[in-house]
């Protein structure tokens, strides 16, 4: 008897281990036509002359789609380096055809306020030198590109330093991988010539932010950067205001089972609230019909508030509990 189910066990994990396919993401790095290589020259759709000597972003694997429409959440965050080929092990699962994957450029609201400090030295979201976080208020650098114009002034350095909840946005590609001894890989094209379309560095500059060019700078991944080999471009999910919206939360700190007032600016159609600890977990979720609710029974600790609609972050604060 046992010798069955011992059999029947093995035959059991042995099925399952088959159904299993491997998926994997490989971004092929590029500017223009060209494997892109730190130092090389090349020229912006405005004609500026300009090189690349450090690139590095977030890119989250937000989910795919696939078997007739079936959405499967990866939620894996990476930190590329364009100078560095990319072929990353994301998951094992059980999948016939795949149809679309969803990233996003940056780190969502959930982790990007976070300790860097708490993550394993290997970790994506660990420090890292040179740094990739600007401190608990900004959260991380989601791109950091630097190079130099040749345009106008010799040698003139520009600076495109992007972050910014308000900034994260979803993007999706239709592809259906590429099918390898049974397993998948999800190849894209990263063309980041088009993250400096319409921006012009011909005399700089060195922005470091959430806004003006750091806004173009971050829609350009959201909308032409990345296209699957297949030829397909991102179809990237419009910002939902151009102004950031207002979050308060008080008071702050709160006593242990207190009651906190979240107050918004304004009432936005299919918002809702997120209350996350520092592990991520979420301890209340709600959805925005009014201006200002009441939350209460939070236990001691430090948690993050954010305000989400259709998987955009517009607004995050950071409350402590205390007793």
């Amino acid at each position: 008897m046992k010798k069955n189910i011992l059999f029947f066990a093995l035959m059991f994990a042995s099925a399952y281990s088959i159904a299993q396919t491997k998926l994997s993401l490989k971004i092929n790095h590029k500017l223009g036509s060209n494997t892109f290589a730190y130092n090389d020259t090349s020229y912006t759709n405005l004609g500026n002359k300009i090189n690349i000597t450090r690139l590095e972003y977030y890119l989250t694997i937000v989910s795919i789609t696939h078997d007739g429409g079936t959405v499967t959440p990866i939620n894996k965050v990476l930190l590329v380096d364009a100078g560095t080929p990319l072929l990353d092990s994301l998951t094992s699962l059980t999948i016939t055809n795949l149809e679309k994957v969803t990233i996003a450029l940056g780190v969502d609201s959930s982790l990007n306020h976070l300790d860097p400090s708490t993550y394993s030295t290997s970790h994506p979201l660990a420090p890292k030198s040179p740094s990739m976080h600007w401190g608990w208020a900004a959260g991380y650098r989601f791109v950091a590109l630097e190079g130099m114009s040749y345009s106008v002034t010799p040698n003139r350095k520009y600076e495109l330093h992007s972050l910014g909840n308000v900034n994260y946005h979803h993007t999706t590609i239709v592809t259906a991988g590429v099918t390898t001894s049974g397993e998948k890989t999800i190849e894209l094209n990263a063309d980041y010539l088009e993250a400096l379309r319409d921006i012009d560095v011909s005399n700089g500059p060195l922005d470091h932010g959430d806004y003006g060019n750091n806004i173009k700078h971050l829609d350009n991944y959201r909308d032409h950067v990345f296209t699957s080999v297949e030829g397909n471009p991102s179809v990237g999910i419009e910002k939902i205001k151009k102004d950031p919206l207002k979050l308060s939360v008080s008071p702050n700190p709160v006593l242990e089972g207190g009651n906190v007032k979240v107050q918004v600016s304004e009432l936005i159609e299919n918002t809702s609230i997120l209350i996350t600890d520092l592990k991520g977990s979420i301890v209340f979720q709600q959805k925005i019909t009014a201006t200002q609710l009441l939350i209460s029974d939070l236990k001691k600790g430090t948690y993050i508030c954010t305000v989400k609609k259709d998987g955009a972050t517009l607004a995050t604060r950071k409350l402590i509990v205390i007793n």
